[in-house]
């Protein structure tokens, strides 16, 4: 049986509680401080699927993974109820379909 690899913790541990607990705030590493500090955005697989939410300023279109998918009707439904009515934040955060920072 092939051991899994360790995953490095993203704080050090407290040697006083015997390296039970973290101390939140100080790094185990620089790389964690420097992405801690980044901006982060955030992507999740609708369904178990492949699907694009496109927005280019003025409509919210939805796509496969390439532009010959067929999503499913009752899919592009569900779609529809989540980000039709979110199109005044999507023009806020998204004005001329590019991200507003």
């Amino acid at each position: 049986m092939e051991e899994y690899h360790k995953i490095q913790t993203v704080y050090l541990r407290d040697p006083q509680t015997k390296f039970k607990t973290v101390l939140e705030g100080e790094f185990a590493l620089p790389v964690f401080k420097y992405l801690a500090g980044n901006e982060w955005i955030f992507t999740e697989k609708v369904n178990g699927t492949n699907i694009r939410v496109m927005f280019d300023g003025c409509q919210i279109t939805f796509g496969g993974k390439s532009d010959d998918a067929q999503i499913p009707s009752f899919l592009v439904t569900r779609l529809q109820e989540m980000f039709v009515p979110k199109m005044e934040l999507f023009k806020q955060k998204f004005p001329d379909g590019v991200l507003n920072r």
